[in-house]
């Protein structure tokens, strides 16, 4: 492989050299791919990945669209935008007409639909809903039956099936989920003659909550799966084996310490990774190599803390100070009294906020972290030069 400027790259939505740590969301998805391949359809569950920014989501997003054109299918890859101001099924039907090269159609219909059925060569599905115009949850038949006819049109052109992959879905529309989820559960309450319809979202750690929103059986509909930090192996072989490929070279001590400062956040390891490759000496990576690379790759890895802490309400703020004096770790209820409130639902929505934009992390019920390795001694460190910005 040629690489430009170096074997990490760092940035927004940018895919690493390889996907490391990710095997069980790759399985997952090939598996599905194999079952449309084998059978026409696939009894796994529409999938979600969930996890706080910088963990690769997107990246894994973009490696489940390679997938599926090297097995045949057509990928559709949707970014849900920050405002809101144009709604997910819109920017689906773009996306999909874009795919097929068709002309845009505007004129889809809307009103008050008791009955609706949809047919197409590959089975017929039906909805029995009244249609409130004014209601949020308004089901939009026209827009499931354009999904299920493009779906038909790809498998006529001898393609393997449809694939709508939905990236940061926390900030889709609700009308929008409910129709994406109404159409994926009509198609699994089928016995047969599935469309070969497959749906991924992925979003930040409140995703599967609004997604759930959307569905009274979320649970049935979707398989959540989180995405977390690397494991120490995963972690190693993300520095190393870009770096070998690239003709470089680590001595041991260098490598274990890029792996314990970068404590596994794939976002730290393509920061410090290219700050590494670039201050190597002779193609040569040692201990004085990540020393100096740590110091180099400072500021940048500080913008993460300092965006987090800047979005942060006062109430956050001083929520993370406490739990950075604590060491890290504390109960919603310690962190409550430590607040000088009085019970825990009073901090909880302040929580919430922090833990959306993946500030702070719930490893298990009541039990609050920080979400990025170093943010607490950055945290202790503002404090102790007074800075409260």
């Amino acid at each position: 492989m040629l690489f430009m400027a170096g074997p990490f790259f760092p940035g927004a939505g940018t895919s690493p050299f390889r996907l490391e740590g990710r095997d069980r969301e790759l399985r997952t998805w090939r598996r599905m791919l194999t079952d449309v391949g084998v059978f026409g359809h696939t009894q796994e569950r529409q999938l979600i990945l969930q996890g706080v920014r910088g963990v690769g989501k997107t990246s894994l997003l973009k490696q489940f669209a390679e997938d599926t054109l090297r097995q045949g299918g057509l990928a559709v890859r949707v970014r849900c935008q920050t405002s809101a101001r144009e709604p997910l099924m819109e920017r689906v039907r773009a996306a999909v007409q874009e795919a097929l090269q068709r002309p845009p159609d505007f004129a889809d219909a809307h009103g008050r639909v008791v009955r609706a059925a949809i047919s197409t060569p590959v089975g017929g599905l039906e909805v029995e809903r009244e249609l409130r115009p004014e209601s949020p949850g308004l089901t939009d038949t026209a827009f499931m039956q354009e999904l299920v006819d493009a779906t038909t049109e790809v498998c006529r052109r001898g393609g393997l099936g449809l694939a709508l992959l939905v990236d940061e879905t926390q900030y889709a529309d609700q009308a929008s989920l409910v129709n994406l989820s109404e159409l994926v559960s009509l198609i699994g309450e089928r016995d047969g003659d599935k469309p070969p319809l497959l749906l991924c979202f992925a979003g930040l750690p409140d995703t599967v909550e609004k997604v759930g929103r959307s569905s009274s059986h979320a649970e049935r509909v979707y398989r959540t799966l989180e995405l977390g930090y690397l494991d120490e192996d995963s972690t190693r072989d993300a520095f190393l084996l870009p770096v070998h490929e690239a003709g470089g070279r680590w001595t041991p001590e260098a490598l274990a310490e890029a792996v314990t400062v970068s404590g596994g956040y794939p976002a730290f390891i393509q920061e410090y990774g290219q700050a590494f490759w670039e201050l190597r000496r002779d193609d040569l990576i040692d201990a004085d190599v990540v020393a100096e690379g740590v110091r180099a790759a400072g500021p940048q890895i500080e913008a993460y803390f300092q965006g987090a802490w800047n979005a942060a309400p006062p109430l956050g703020r001083s929520a993370l100070v406490e739990l950075a004096r604590a060491g890290g770790r504390l109960r919603m209820r310690e962190l409550a009294t430590a607040l000088g409130r009085g019970s825990s639902s009073e901090i909880s929505w302040a929580v919430d906020e922090l833990r959306r934009r993946g500030t702070v992390a719930r490893p298990e019920r009541g039990v609050v972290v920080f979400g990025r390795p170093g943010m607490r001694e950055w945290v202790l460190a503002q404090q102790d030069d007074g800075d409260d910005r």
